[in-house]
């Protein structure tokens, strides 16, 4: 359905009043697809009812709180902040060494530990030519962004055939300039876990840099253990020196917060910026962005306290047997595949030989549904969360009609 709005873009003279403005959001939204509902299998991370209010009315309660001037102004901003990390090194298995920080979400994450890595390694190893970062095939983008934009190269290593990280191609590719390894605990496109274990190990063997970009599995996969086979992702694992993770995902917390942490606090000096060559002052920051929305730390502070682990267990085990429904329906169809061993709230779908999934994807789409596309290979990828349970049947309904288009 295409949606026809008239063109607003001139600044006004005279403003809109609340009721005409409230119309017109209304209006504007009638095309967007709702992120509750169950047919959004790409960027929805929906709680319940209750943990979306919840989350909505604390962030709209700090909504003009700004965690930069927390010390000074907005101390209760700083006590949630301090606790979130706290939390959440304790669900990740962190020592009492480590320490994190409040960020905006997973890509500011993934590059303050590129840029941490970088300044940490011009100390300990002095690299002498462009400083290299090793990671899988299926690693997020925002590492190669961290690169570009701090002057490093990204290196990307083809996948195994599980689409996880080929460790032993990693080791092969390890040079003077390599600083940095990277593991994704699980990886977006497929939701395959790395071998965290032996990219950690390869990491200490060689003196680098080990992050594990956790930033859809941090608040999953620790509760999902309760209930299924997770391989050790986090700061247990000798090695790993750094992990992200978002909370405004399987957090359920609104957008806007995410953490970096690190297993040392000693580290926490590779990752800050510190400036006084100004009419100001020190100006000091651990972070890309200054301000830091009050709101957004304390929606996550609010469900984290909610929710507690029996109801992130609780969730956590219903996404797991939602993601095993859609696994069964699609293994009874041959035209498919499902792409190497998904784990927490993905499945990856491919095509068998002879199966136009092109034509599959954009038949689905057709019939209301919205996912991500995989292009390497040609293929669905589902992120589910809590309401996607009631949808099985009918998702596998029309995924069965869509192959049987496809055909024709």
């Amino acid at each position: 359905m295409t949606i026809h709005i008239k063109n607003e873009s001139k600044f006004p003279e005279k403003g809109l009043s609340e009721q005409d403005l409230r119309d017109s959001l209304a209006e504007r939204r009638r095309g967007d697809i709702p992120w509750t509902d169950p047919h959004n299998m790409r960027a929805s991370f929906f709680g319940g009812d209750d943990v979306a209010r919840l989350a909505r009315d604390a962030y709209s309660e700090f909504q003009g709180e700004n965690q930069l001037y927390g010390k000074t102004l907005y101390p209760s901003i700083m006590q949630m902040s301090a606790e979130v990390v706290e939390m959440t090194l304790e669900i990740l298995q962190a020592s009492p060494q480590a320490t994190g920080t409040m960020t905006t979400g997973g890509t500011e994450s993934n590059i303050m530990s590129v840029k941490t890595a970088r300044d940490w390694a011009r100390v300990n190893r002095k690299t002498p030519s462009t400083p290299e970062v090793l990671m899988g095939h299926t690693c997020h983008a925002s590492f190669n962004k961290a690169a570009d934009m701090l002057g490093l190269k990204a290196v990307r290593l083809p996948p195994n055939e599980s689409y996880q990280v080929d460790v032993d191609a990693m080791r092969e590719h390890i040079n003077e300039n390599t600083i940095m390894l990277v593991g994704s605990a699980p990886a977006y496109p497929f939701g395959a876990i790395d071998d965290i274990t032996g990219i950690a190990a390869l990491a200490k063997e060689h003196g680098l840099w080990m992050h594990v970009d956790g930033c859809v599995g941090g608040y999953l996969l620790p509760f999902v253990k309760d209930v299924d086979d997770v391989p050790p992702f986090d700061f247990s694992v000798p090695g790993v020196c750094s992990m992200s993770a978002d909370l405004h995902k399987y957090g359920f917390s609104s957008n806007g917060a995410s953490l970096l942490l690190l297993a040392d606090r000693e580290n926490e000096r590779y990752q800050r910026f510190d400036f006084d060559e100004w009419a100001v002052g020190e100006f000091v920051t651990s972070s890309i962005g200054g301000t830091k929305p009050g709101g957004a730390t304390a929606s996550a502070w609010t469900i984290l306290r909610y929710l507690g682990r029996e109801g992130y267990r609780e969730r956590a085990t219903r996404i797991v047997e939602t993601r095993r429904a859609f696994e069964a329906e699609i293994r009874k169809m041959p035209e498919l595949q499902i792409l190497g061993k998904p784990s927490a709230g993905f499945v990856g779908i491919g095509g068998a030989p002879g199966t136009d999934m092109s034509a599959v994807k954009q038949a689905l789409m057709d019939k209301g549904w919205s996912f991500a596309s995989l292009v390497d290979p040609v293929g669905i990828n589902l992120l589910l969360n809590c309401s996607h349970a009631d949808v099985v049947e009918s998702f596998a309904a029309d995924l069965r009609q869509s192959i049987e288009e496809s055909k024709k």
